[in-house]
């Protein structure tokens, strides 16, 4: 059966004392729920059935599935990803045969009462643990995510910095007492992303849920176009007073990364320049 996931908060004014957070790694693919079932199917395998974030059905590559058939009957939490490339690359037909599935969380385990959302992380993680020696993992598409206790933010800075130095989107921090939240974004996770900036004009609006003005549509020099919604009501309202004056004014927007064909990968509004 299908769960929502558990979403990190950005990191804002965390402290961290020796033996509360483990760091993993930020994945930069595709979040998805699996569930691997007890009853098997017509050519007697169990079933895996895959969701989206947003509890869309996937199709694995059958590499992946056949690692995954492995697993006791459960549903786990991890992500699809192409390693050392980044989430758009997922989709890509020439890298199906090279994708991994990143397990990093059980939501349900058979012989452990089942329903384990309400175990502590680190009781959560020696389930993985026991589980991935069993298996012998990482083995072709099934990988287990490292988890690294960190007793400082020097420490985990550090570990930061190693994932940034090979391209990596940077570290989940997980409170070692937290339970699984189904659905919920919990202050209990934290997450670190590298984040980068641009300069592009404003060229005009779209309708947003808060009015006419609440999305701004931007272009960069090269002519790439992007959207991003309003800061804060306080610059809502000054859009919405005179519009027409902020038309070829220059915004710095945050963005994670950029595609190949040019695009601005999850793009958000952070200052106007020059003021």
């Amino acid at each position: 059966m299908f769960k929502e996931p558990m979403l990190a908060a950005t990191l804002k004014d965390l402290q961290i004392l020796p033996g509360q957070y483990h760091a993993e790694e930020k994945f930069d693919g595709h979040r998805l729920i699996v569930e691997v079932s007890s009853k098997w199917d017509l050519f007697g395998h169990p079933n895996v059935t895959a969701w989206s974030r947003n509890a869309i059905g996937r199709i694995l590559p059958r590499h992946v599935r056949e690692e995954l058939v492995k697993l006791p009957p459960g549903t786990y939490d991890g992500e699809l990803i192409v390693p050392g490339g980044h989430s758009f690359g997922v989709t890509e037909l020439s890298n199906a045969d090279t994708l991994v599935y990143v397990l990093f969380d059980v939501l349900e385990l058979d012989g452990m009462g089942n329903d384990v959302t309400s175990y502590r992380y680190l009781e959560r993680r020696e389930m993985l643990q026991q589980i991935a020696s069993r298996l012998q993992l990482p083995n072709g598409g099934l990988h287990l995510a490292v988890s690294t206790p960190v007793d400082s933010m020097e420490e985990t800075i550090a570990l930061r910095d190693a994932v940034w130095a090979r391209n990596g989107e940077g570290l989940i921090l997980k409170h070692v007492d937290s339970p699984y939240e189904v659905g919920k974004r919990s202050k209990a996770w934290r997450k670190i992303k590298q984040l980068k900036t641009a300069v592009l004009k404003v060229i005009g609006y779209h309708n947003g849920k808060l009015g006419p003005h609440s999305v701004l549509k931007l272009e960069d020099p090269e002519g790439n176009q992007t959207t991003v919604k309003w800061k804060d009501y306080t610059e809502l309202d000054r859009l919405d007073a005179d519009p027409e004056s902020f038309i070829g004014r220059e915004l710095r927007i945050e963005f994670q990364d950029r595609t190949p064909d040019g695009s601005y990968r999850h793009p958000r509004w952070d200052r106007w320049e020059n003021e």
